[in-house]
């Protein structure tokens, strides 16, 4: 599975959907998304720009797909980062949890990871998101650290669960 190929990731997809690499021209949606699935912590479109045009960085959508195969509405994306032998996933994030999106993403993170030479991938989440937590206990991360405070919200803090697992 490539960055351009989506490959076995897309199996996991609802119908009506379909995963493909980001582009720059995304960034504006992207930046939008980020400010309705995460307020508080929302990255900007500059630096969404940012994140997908850089060469050690992946980033994928999924959008909806009408009838006649025309692009719609972007419903998740996700990013990673790859440094040496470890990724590091930056964001994941669906309008439609609980649909099997969120999992693809991940999915689709890994394999790209992995193709690119990365024997891990480690991620932050915060404490108070039991749902992700949950997917990524399911998808065979564990917990190995805890940043205090990392998440710096109005008027308190929340600790990131830093987790891993091996590709």
């Amino acid at each position: 599975m490539s960055v351009q190929d989506p490959g076995s990731a897309e199996a996991l997809l609802p119908p009506g959907v379909r995963l493909r690499p980001a582009h720059v021209d995304d960034a504006m949606v992207l930046g939008f998304l980020e400010l309705e699935l995460f307020p508080d912590e929302a990255w900007t479109v500059f630096q969404l720009a940012e994140e997908i045009e850089h060469s050690a960085r992946a980033y994928a959508v999924v959008e909806e797909i009408g009838p006649d195969g025309a692009a719609g509405e972007i419903v998740g994306y996700a990013g990673i980062m790859i440094a040496g032998d470890t990724a590091d996933l930056h964001t994941i994030g669906t309008t439609r949890p609980g649909t099997g999106i969120g999992r693809t993403l991940l999915a689709w993170c890994e394999a790209v990871a992995r193709e690119r030479g990365a024997a891990q991938l480690l991620l932050e989440v915060r404490e108070d998101n039991a749902r992700a937590r949950a997917v990524y206990v399911r998808g065979g991360y564990e917990e190995i650290g805890r940043r205090r405070g990392y998440y710096r919200l109005p008027g308190r803090t929340v600790d990131a669960i830093v987790m891993r697992r091996a590709l």
